[in-house]
């Protein structure tokens, strides 16, 4: 069986709490996250031509590589959203999408093997209304459902604080998962930030984030969670 370490986080475009951006101090949060993928939200800035707001050098930002999601070649993801990996992650495909909403919104998909085993990773950054979120997580299960099936891991902000209300339109082969309060960073008491898994991907552990730098760095805490893909998995619904 294959075992990874998964990240998320809602960055906030490294502004910390204290109201100062201070990308590194980002980075070396990531960087103890001692994850296989990082799925960031708002990594870029949101103001056209909307660039990264994390350092990057030679295609890399820390310890990880950085996933070209950016269509222009500016910036560091889509829709804010980016995704970090370790050099062993290997990166097969790429989708990106847009989603229904008031307000620009997307999600990414990755195909990517790790260990030799298939994955696939969905990041995404869903919208402040309840209606249209509905929508668009309807809208992604539709695209992910006209793919070729295998083990999925959707991570981000859902902006949703249940578990229950709001996901009507996630179909049954997939369930959620909530490691625990993450915002406010401060004191956090909403679980905005999940993962939602295929059920032949298995959560082994999961957290959220409360060392002293992740507290300050971002409004959101970090969550991480370490996960089983079944050997015998084919991607089955």
């Amino acid at each position: 069986m294959t075992e990874f370490t998964l990240a998320s986080w809602n960055i906030r475009a490294g502004l910390g709490r204290d109201l100062k951006r201070r990308p590194l101090r980002t980075i070396e949060v990531l960087s103890g996250l001692d994850a296989d993928i990082c799925v960031l939200q708002e990594a870029d800035f949101r103001l056209h031509p909307r660039p990264a707001a994390l350092p990057i050098t030679g295609g890399r930002v820390g310890p990880f590589d950085v996933v070209d999601l950016t269509p222009t070649g500016v910036g560091l993801g889509w829709h804010g959203i980016a995704v970090l990996k370790r050099p062993s992650v290997k990166v097969e495909a790429i989708t990106r999408i847009d989603l229904p909403a008031l307000e620009p919104r997307g999600a990414v998909i990755l195909d990517v093997t790790i260990s030799d085993s298939p994955l696939r990773v969905v990041g995404v950054h869903l919208g402040l209304l309840r209606g249209n979120r509905r929508k668009q997580i309807s809208h992604i299960a539709e695209r992910l459902a006209g793919m070729d099936a295998r083990p999925t891991v959707i991570a981000g902000d859902f902006n949703e604080w249940r578990d229950r209300k709001g996901f009507e339109t996630l179909p049954d082969w997939l369930r959620i998962h909530s490691p625990g309060a993450t915002f406010p960073a401060g004191r956090p008491f909403l679980r905005l930030d999940k993962l939602v898994l295929s059920r032949d991907v298995c959560v082994l552990a999961s957290d959220v984030i409360g060392h002293p730098a992740a507290k300050i760095a971002s409004d959101h805490r970090p969550i991480r969670a370490q996960f089983r893909i079944s050997t015998k998995s084919n991607g089955t619904r």
